[in-house]
């Protein structure tokens, strides 16, 4: 069902990541965890043009009949068009670890009589391990949606997450957590939306929010689910096809091995531009030289031709001495007197 997915990812995460929460493993199977800024860049490592292609076609609230009544959803997974799906729970406890390193184990809650930090977690899941899980509980509400991309319900479940990190039993607890994601989730992707009004006054479903017949809804859930819906909005115009830590660096190998392409490239133009230049330059030299040369011939030439006239006019001038000379001798002979 979603093979092609979880290849995807296979292929592109690294088995060890930074300490900020569990790393994200080579192979996704039933029963991962994952924080939510994990499974956000999970998704925004899948390729924009694949991205519509996986879809949040539900989302079931449930509450536990424990004695914590612990609430939290389930995310109906699937591929556009398929009839197969994969689950996802998303929850809220409190972090055992006083430096907020989040772990992959369910925190026990030993104690929720201070404000600690919060320890959110996506657990995937297939059909009957989903069963399991919700078997006994208390379903609470349901909301389907037409069209709502994994990838923006990862962005806001991660905004939700962001938006709130401490958990305080009175108020940002579990009940809290999931009424924000279900509410946000309602408002902008359950029906078209044919403007921009925020999200109305949260009314929560019948059994929500309580804990021993203690209702911890307050006033103050209303104007923070609007403040989520308000950066969930920002965040999408700012960044509305995100790119996740492996895919960002998988598009900074492609660009740097352009670059060094390019790079090749030009110091290959140069040289052969170089050495075309010098060719060229070569070339125009020997013409030069062959022009000054045939110039340097023309001249020995036409010196030789004036040398070879004057020559020749020096014999003519001679000659008519000659013959003048030899004139006037016989004139003098002729008139009885000597040279």
């Amino acid at each position: 069902m979603f093979d092609s997915l979880w290849n995807f990812i296979h292929n592109l995460f690294l088995s060890i990541m930074s300490n900020n929460g569990p790393a994200v493993p080579r192979t996704i199977y039933s029963g991962l965890q994952l924080i939510p800024s994990r499974f956000y860049d999970m998704v925004c490592d899948v390729p924009t043009t694949d991205r519509p292609v996986f879809v949040v076609k539900e989302i079931r609230w449930y509450k536990q009949r424990t004695s914590l009544e612990h609430e939290y959803l389930v995310a109906r997974l699937q591929r556009r068009g398929g009839s197969r799906a994969m689950f996802a729970t998303i929850e809220r406890g409190p972090s055992t670890s006083a430096n907020q390193v989040q772990v992959s184990s369910t925190p026990s809650p030993s104690f929720l009589s201070k404000e600690v930090y919060a320890y959110d977690l996506i657990t995937c899941l297939s059909q009957e391990d989903m069963h399991r899980r919700i078997a006994g509980d208390d379903l609470l509400a349901t909301c389907t949606f037409p069209e709502l991309r994994l990838v923006e319900f990862s962005r806001l479940v991660h905004i939700v997450s962001q938006y709130e990190t401490s958990y305080q039993v009175n108020t940002t607890m579990c009940h809290w957590f999931a009424a924000a994601i279900m509410e946000v989730a309602r408002s902008r992707f359950s029906r078209p939306r044919t403007d921009n009004s925020p999200v109305p006054a949260y009314s929560p479903p019948r059994g929500a929010g309580c804990y021993s017949f203690i209702n911890t809804v307050t006033s103050e859930w209303t104007n923070d689910f609007r403040m989520i819906e308000q950066k969930y909005e920002d965040d999408k115009s700012v960044d509305p096809n995100p790119i996740g830590p492996e895919r960002e660096r998988a598009i900074q190998r492609e660009d740097e091995a352009r670059a060094e392409g390019l790079q090749e490239g030009l110091q290959q133009g140069l040289q052969q531009g170089l050495q075309q230049g010098l060719q060229q330059g070569a070339a125009r030299e020997r013409a030069a030289a062959e022009e000054r040369e045939r110039a340097l011939i023309a001249e020995i030439a036409k010196r030789d031709r004036e040398a070879a006239d004057w020559a020749q006019k020096l014999i003519e001038e001679a000659a008519n001495a000659t013959e003048a000379f030899r004139a006037l001798q016989a004139q003098l002979r002729r008139d009885g007197g000597t040279v």
